[in-house]
């Protein structure tokens, strides 16, 4: 019977396709992906602001200032990723290790309590980030600026070298944008949904401890140096996961900050203009998407604090 542990499948098939995945098969081939599908198309994503910033209205302006750089987001979190790959591994195996070693002693089955809500909250986050960019596609394709201009209007602006109003490459650019876009989203919410399942696997190897000191009468002193050090590797992994996420916090911080106005500005523009509700529904999901990613780092440090200090 397998031992059952608080790493989520969503996020191991995640890390897996972000080539984030320590050892993992095809590594390098997604990892090839990655760097191909950032190289083609988000340096024609900047190539078109900087050319035609001169020529857009602020909305557009801050349209694509705001997509630009939630790109850019995934980006750096990739990178951050690929050049931490000893410590994703020293982290992913600690975990594994935690659950088989101490599931002797959860006697209230809190691994298992949390390895269900850690894949339901994690599935909830990626799946959001995902279905924020169909909102984006169907904003886009509804707007009525398409009906009012002789060109076909691409999902994502690109100034791109051949002629994309022609089928059926206009179809297949489209395809390819809205596939770069939507995996791209994924990874962004992938790394959302893996630092919340960190934390809830350290909450949990709290509660398993401090559960087994309130039932088991202290007995010896060997006892004692056990728990002792078992607090010890609890503090020691969560600096590790500090370490992992330092400068992809602050980077989400950052970039989120600007997203958010990018996006709080346009969805009110949007409630104020007659011709607003496609922007709305571009914006409205992936806005609550930005928002998600930035409470989650935000209950991940309430939630420990919350926990250590009440035992």
């Amino acid at each position: 019977m397998a031992t059952i542990n608080t790493i989520s499948r969503s996020v191991k098939y995640g890390l897996h396709f972000a080539a984030a995945w320590p050892g993992a098969p095809l590594s390098a081939l997604y990892k090839l992906y990655w760097v191909i599908i950032f190289s083609v198309f988000h340096i024609q994503q900047y190539n078109y602001l900087i050319k035609h910033y001169k020529f857009h209205t602020l909305i557009e302006i801050i349209d694509n200032v705001g997509i630009c750089l939630a790109f850019s987001l995934v980006c750096i979190r990739l990178l951050i990723a690929w050049t931490h790959q000893n410590l994703l591994r020293n982290i992913l195996s600690t975990m594994e290790k935690d659950c088989q070693k101490y599931a002797i002693i959860d006697t209230n089955n809190v691994i298992s309590k949390t390895a269900h809500w850690s894949y339901r909250s994690t599935t909830i986050i990626i799946s959001i980030s995902v279905i924020s960019t169909v909102f984006y596609a169907i904003g886009v394709f509804s707007s009525p600026e398409i009906s009012a201009t002789t060109h076909r209007k691409l999902l994502l602006k690109m100034d791109l070298p051949f002629d994309t109003d022609k089928s059926p490459v206009f179809e297949l650019v489209v395809f390819a944008q809205y596939f770069y876009q939507a995996t791209s989203a994924f990874v962004y919410g992938l790394f959302t949904a893996f630092l919340l399942m960190l934390v809830l696997h350290v909450g949990c190897q709290i509660d398993i401890i401090c559960q087994t000191l309130l039932e088991t009468p202290y007995k010896s002193e060997k006892q004692l140096k056990c728990f002792i050090s078992r607090h010890q590797e609890i503090i020691i992994f969560a600096k590790k996961i500090e370490k992992l996420f330092t400068y992809i916090a602050l980077t989400q911080l950052v970039a989120n900050t600007l997203i958010t106005c990018c996006l709080g500005y346009l969805t009110v523009i949007s409630l104020r203009i007659n011709s607003g509700f496609a922007m709305f529904v571009k914006c409205v999901v992936f806005y609550m998407a930005c928002c998600l990613d930035a409470f989650v780092y935000c209950f991940a440090g309430e939630y420990l604090s919350i926990k250590v200090s009440k035992y």
